[in-house]
């Protein structure tokens, strides 16, 4: 038996014979492959619905770092349903690419089957007020960019990457993807392993994924302002479009 499974095995002798605790799934990159030293195991203990308690922790055990989610069916649905209205699909992709380790009731199998359901739900359209909002959000990060720039802040750098960051988290909801985790976008942008190990849809804007990595490898501050805007630009342009002089956008009174 592989060192990692004796780890997860010890670590489940706490939990499998109590009378709440109903079934258990582990997932992540021991599950999916190409676990990295630093990678730890995922473990789903899912407990009887009449619990009333959650509880998340960690554990060494042999070595290993295992990092555990004891929650009632109803609380993992909760995760679905909250992880789809921000556009995330972790929990959903944990459970459809995770391992059952045992399933006193079948409640495991039944979440598999929902999960696939909120993954493959669509994100609706950005209405028009929030659209308005966001173009206006990203000129004012362009302009706060170049106004950094321009007066030569130590923060300079700081600045663009997370400009950068937000504007492809921005770009994403428009296009109707889930949001990307900002330590895990380049390897989204290149690499297609990653786009089967975590069932992600390929990114649709191919001119905007190119300079987007280009942006990335960028060191000249003039060079990195020009490829910024260049990005934003573009995602104008996919938005209808934005000019700031004679912006507005009105609304209802909020009640």
């Amino acid at each position: 038996m592989e060192e990692w499974k004796m780890a997860l095995e010890e670590f489940l002798k706490d939990w499998k014979n109590r009378h709440d605790v109903v079934g258990a799934l582990v997932c992540g990159s021991y599950i999916t492959g190409d676990p990295s030293k630093r990678s730890d195991i995922d473990v789903h203990i899912i407990l009887s619905e009449d619990v009333d308690w959650r509880e998340r922790g960690n554990r060494v055990m042999n070595g290993f770092l295992i990092e555990y989610f004891a929650n009632p069916p109803k609380q993992i649905r909760k995760y679905f349903q909250q992880d789809f209205q921000n556009q995330r699909t972790m929990s959903m992709v944990q459970f459809i690419t995770g391992k059952i380790l045992f399933d006193n009731t079948g409640i495991l199998n039944e979440l598999k089957i929902e999960a696939e359901h909120w993954l493959n739900k669509d994100y609706e359209d950005l209405n028009k007020t929030v659209l308005e909002i966001k173009k206006y959000s990203l000129w004012d990060s362009l302009d706060n960019l170049k106004d950094c720039f321009e007066q030569q802040r130590v923060d300079f750098p700081f600045v663009y990457f997370n400009s950068l960051a937000n504007l492809f988290s921005e770009y994403c909801q428009f296009l109707r993807l889930e949001s990307i985790p900002y330590y895990q976008v380049h390897s989204y942008l290149i690499e297609p392993t990653y786009i089967k190990k975590y069932l992600k849809n390929v990114f649709p804007d191919s001119i905007f994924k190119e300079m987007f990595l280009k942006a990335l490898l960028e060191v000249d501050k003039q060079k990195m302002v020009e490829a910024y805007e260049l990005l934003v630009n573009h995602v104008f342009h996919q938005m209808g479009g934005f000019k700031i002089d004679g912006w507005k956008i009105k609304s209802t009174v909020e009640k």
